[in-house]
């Protein structure tokens, strides 16, 4: 028997890349572990006569010989297939493992056969340019479900890890005939009443984990219910909560916990994290289940993968030099400039009874026989913010007369030059009018 399977609780990526494998291998099985999101769940309800998957537990596993792993390649989230890996395990003749995905590498990862792996937002995409390439034709219903599925892990192409290929997949999609409006329904479906009561419930949960500069929000929940929308409700607390990554943690009736992570781009990395309590992701989502330990043992572990993963942040301590040397307005700039290079410093701050400004080497070079106060007005100070300040800051500068050449706003319209322009032969460098 040639099976197709995909990891616990399969998304619209799983399902469609479970679909297209099927059109590339004829005559095989959809097996799933049973558990399937709230949207797909949804779809399936009105397409199981279109798309028929099977429970593995329905199905003799003694009599696979092929077995198809799509959207996952992580042993611990195959526990549904586990007769047949450990048999391929024992005698790997007897078992051929074929793995399309699309996720980073992890220390439990299958050995397979045949590994087809391309960092692109959705292993659909694979599939669908091989089916594309095979030339094999894919009717209206395929063509949405495998929109669904590209869309569903990429964001609709808003995530980081959105790629070039995936756009194509679903222009190409869209020209055998998917259709757009029924992305809305099954993408971001509404929440029903026990999905808002968890809503209410989780944001009053999520506490922050301190001493990191990442906003990093951690929640844990003991379940009386099982909603189907757990990673919609998820989504959603990550989406008002005001914070760079958020994990919850449903503790079930049947002891399971489950665990949903999501990240905004390349801040912390939640499949790292995840991977540590047997879960898996990208770097901005991710989820997993535990079985063997209480709400209170996961919420400590996620305490401490997010401490030994997450880098602490730059400060400005890290980037400023120390400590910070001054200088009085009378001294001549080439002074400061000579000061500057042996302190190995490229700004100073100039002070006076209240502070005047902030100089730099670059300011310092043109002028040697200016001081600090003079070269100040030459420059420029801060801007002032009231208008009056504004408009006497103007005519101060209008009314200063430079010691070199006058000021740009007096300069004849021939003589003003552009920065690149070649310099005429014959010249010298201080003849040219400098610019304001």
């Amino acid at each position: 028997m040639k099976l197709i399977t995909s990891h616990e609780t399969a998304d619209f990526d799983a399902l469609a890349s479970c679909v297209a494998l099927q059109k590339l291998f004829p005559g095989s099985v959809i097996g799933l572990s049973g558990g399937f999101a709230s949207n797909v769940h949804q779809y399936l309800t009105l397409h199981s006569d279109r798309f028929r998957t099977q429970r593995c537990q329905d199905l003799d596993l003694s009599e696979v010989d092929l077995l198809m792993v799509a959207d996952v390649r992580r042993r611990g989230r195959l526990a549904h297939v586990e007769e047949v890996l450990g048999r391929a395990t024992r005698n790997p003749r007897s078992v051929r493992i074929l793995v399309w995905d699309h996720h980073p590498c992890a220390p439990d990862d299958l050995h397979a056969d045949e590994e087809y792996v391309q960092p692109v937002g959705s292993v659909t995409t694979l599939l669908v340019e091989e089916l594309r390439a095979r030339g094999t034709e894919v009717d209206r219903e395929e063509a949405t479900l495998f929109s669904l599925g590209i869309h569903e892990d990429t964001g609709s192409l808003a995530y980081a890890r959105s790629s070039s290929r995936d756009a194509m997949a679903l222009g190409w999609l869209l020209g055998q005939g998917a259709q757009p409006g029924l992305l809305q329904r099954f993408l971001r479906p509404p929440l029903d009443a026990l999905e808002r009561d968890l809503l209410v419930r989780l944001l009053e949960a999520v506490h922050d984990v301190p001493r990191f500069g990442a906003s990093i929000g951690v929640a844990g929940l003991e379940m009386a219910e099982v909603p189907a929308g757990l990673a919609r409700v998820s989504t959603e607390a990550f989406r008002i909560l005001p914070h760079d990554a958020l994990f919850c943690a449903y503790r079930l009736p049947n002891g399971k916990t489950h665990i949903i992570g999501r990240a905004q781009a390349n801040t912390v990395p939640v499949g790292v994290i995840l991977q540590e309590l047997g879960g898996g992701g990208h770097a901005g989502a991710g989820s997993g289940v535990v079985r063997d330990l209480s709400l209170a043992e996961v919420v400590s572990r996620l305490h401490t993968g997010v401490e030994r993963s997450c880098r602490r942040p730059q400060v400005v301590r890290d980037l400023m030099s120390s400590p910070v040397r001054t200088v009085t307005p009378d001294m001549p700039l080439f002074e400061l400039a000579q000061s500057l290079h042996e302190w190995g410093r490229a700004g100073r701050r100039r002070r006076k009874a209240r502070r005047c400004g902030l100089t730099s080497r670059r300011r310092t070079s043109p002028a040697r026989g200016t001081r600090v106060a003079r070269g100040l007005e030459l420059h420029g100070s801060p801007r002032p913010k009231c208008r009056a300040r504004r408009a006497a800051h103007r005519s101060s500068r209008s009314n200063a007369v430079p010691q070199r050449g006058p000021p740009s706003c007096a300069r004849r319209p021939e003589d003003r030059r552009h920065p690149f322009a070649r310099r005429p032969a014959g010249t010298s460098l201080r003849r040219i009018p400098l610019l304001g």
